[in-house]
């Protein structure tokens, strides 16, 4: 099963609460919207995430490795109109330089 990880750190001086309240309000219907390409969408949020460098681990499940790849394509290009509109609104919650992305290979049960 093709994956995407992402450990997502929120914005300076964002409390917990307001950033899980955000990602799960605001973000997650924006990618459920707009990016209908996964199977599967999960926010992990880190418990005790002060002492860590990421505060959620969200996962994608995509039936094909082509529909990761668009995914990455459409996110990863800030001139699109759908590029634009998840730049702004990872501005308003998400520590954008101290995300992490990666593109796995899920095996086992």
């Amino acid at each position: 099963m093709i994956k995407t990880i992402a450990l997502i750190k929120r914005k300076p001086g964002m409390s917990m609460d307001d950033f899980i309240k955000h990602y799960e309000e605001v973000h997650a219907p924006l990618a459920q919207k707009h990016l209908g390409l996964f199977k599967k969408y999960v926010r992990n949020y880190v418990l005790g995430a002060d002492e860590n460098d990421f505060d959620c681990i969200s996962e994608f499940w995509f039936d094909a490795i082509e529909d990761a790849l668009k995914v990455q394509e459409i996110l990863g290009d800030y001139k699109t109109d759908i590029g634009r509109i998840f730049e702004e609104d990872e501005k308003l919650f998400q520590d954008r330089d101290k995300t992490r992305m990666f593109l796995v290979d899920e095996r086992g049960a």
